[in-house]
């Protein structure tokens, strides 16, 4: 099946600017259109705040797994253009199957560990209490099943190119590993937990969070106490060189902050201590606004200080798709951005504290923020692996269990159209050859992110610190 485009992109905005539409440089053509698609993605940022927009292009610059991180729209458009790209499977045959609710972006560090409240199940890890889940779903949205396996698979390659002598054959095994597992929980063959949550590196994760997690190492690292026993933020004097910092509230932000709060679902008793303004956190939403907000149950003492974030969430990225994502199963983005998590966790309350919040045309998306909500860092699975700690064998077990969490989503869901996805997807996935599709497309598209990764660079060198785009500001 080939996917139909829904926008046209035949008319690049800064055509002129760039003067690359001749043709003539299909490298030059290649970076006029990356300009474009992330200035049309970005748009919000421009106008409401360029240097930390430009903060978040340093941050994808810098790093290729970044800058797949904060490319997201570009790969979807991608897909969606005329060209030898454009995406094609043989995986999509019916229209339920093409109208699944995805992860949207399912890469090694979107995956982390969660601490539920008593009525969540026992998670299926060698650490009783700790569950393993997507753990940013900002990105969900209704489209062919086959994207978010895609996605994942160059989120693995991307994360190769870190891995000193992890080569195609290496990140073959992870890929088709990645297959297996989603097969698997979609057919519902096999034991999952026989190689689930079981890998080295999964394992170290789970073992720092506890140890992070009994000594409540955030609350500790964000506040600090005062004389009379109460917790106050740790307020930073500026930020720091990456453009990290948690800093005092404007009066506007302190207004912003009273009503998101005035609104947010705390438990019975709980009293709000003090709030700032977070920032430098995340790749694609790192110039969204966050706010930390430390609050307790009404307790004496600081026993039972509590952090949690509220982070602005922005429109999600269109995939190639036929079905909309607004309006329809949901009402709104706030309905989208807390009830899609809970359709697609393992449990409707991995985090007790997530809610959605609106702010005028602003939405905000409240989240636990302790130690025992921690996730994967590929710089530190690259530290991990020169160290020898790791091999191929943790890779691939690792992509194993990302499979089966992304099969087990999928299922959970309902269709655009209010249908039980799992007839479709297990009559499509009873056939050969899907990690041989991936693994064919995972390397093309690693070698694009490479490319464009590369044509980011220059392009920043060439337009300056927003691509150029200072002049749409208001």
């Amino acid at each position: 099946m080939r996917f139909s485009p829904i926008r046209d992109l035949s008319a690049p905005l800064l055509c002129a600017a760039l003067t690359a539409c001749s043709g003539a440089d299909a490298d030059a053509g290649r970076q006029a259109w990356l300009v474009e698609q992330l200035v049309q993605d970005n748009l919000v940022w421009t106008s409401r705040d360029p240097s930390l927009l430009a903060a978040k292009y340093r941050k994808m610059a810098a790093d290729p797994y970044d800058f797949m991180r904060g490319s997201l729209g570009v790969f979807f458009a991608d897909l969606q253009r005329t060209s030898d790209r454009r995406a094609t499977t043989a995986f999509i045959s019916e229209a339920e199957s093409g109208a699944v609710l995805l992860v949207g972006d399912p890469h090694p560090e979107n995956v982390g560990t969660f601490l539920p409240d008593g009525d969540a199940p026992t998670a299926r890890s060698a650490l009783s209490g700790l569950v393993l889940d997507f753990n940013d779903l900002d990105g969900a949205v209704f489209g062919p099943w086959i994207l978010d396996l895609r996605r994942a698979a160059l989120g693995f390659g991307a994360l190769t190119l870190g891995l000193e002598g992890c080569e195609a054959d290496c990140r073959a095994e992870a890929i088709t590993a990645l297959a297996e597992g989603y097969t698997a929980a979609v057919l519902g063959v096999g034991d999952l937990s026989a190689a689930y949550a079981t890998d080295r590196v999964t394992l170290e994760l789970l073992d720092d969070t506890v140890e992070d997690g009994l000594a409540r190492k955030r609350l500790d690292d964000l506040t600090t106490l005062g004389d009379d026993g109460q917790r106050r933020l740790a307020l930073d004097e500026a930020l720091d060189e990456d453009g990290a910092g948690l800093l005092a509230l404007s009066d506007e932000e302190h207004a912003q902050l009273q009503r998101l709060v005035s609104t947010l679902r705390l438990p019975a008793g709980a009293r709000v201590l003090d709030g700032a303004r977070r920032y430098g956190s995340g790749v694609a939403s790192s110039p969204a606004v966050r706010y930390v907000v430390l609050y307790d149950l009404g307790d004496d003492g600081d026993l039972d200080d509590e952090l949690l974030q509220l982070r602005e969430v922005a429109d999600p990225p269109v995939p190639p798709s036929l079905r909309p994502t607004l309006p329809g199963l949901f009402d709104s983005q706030a309905d989208r951005a807390e009830h899609a998590p809970r359709l697609l966790w393992s449990s409707p309350r991995l985090d007790p504290r997530l809610d959605a919040l609106s702010d005028g045309v602003m939405t905000f998306k409240a989240l636990s923020y302790s130690s025992w909500f921690s996730g994967f860092d590929h710089e530190d699975i690259a530290k991990d692996w020169e160290k020898g700690k790791i091999g191929p064998a943790d890779l691939a077990a690792l992509a194993r269990s990302v499979g089966v969490l992304l099969g087990e989503a999928h299922l959970r869901a309902p269709t655009a159209s209010g249908e039980d996805p799992g007839p479709t997807l297990r009559a499509e996935l009873n056939q050969p050859g899907l990690a041989e599709e991936l693994i064919a497309d995972a390397e093309a598209d690693l070698l694009q992110l490479q490319a464009d990764h590369g044509h980011l660079q220059d392009a920043l060198r060439e337009l300056g610190p927003c691509l150029g785009a200072d002049e749409l500001r208001p």
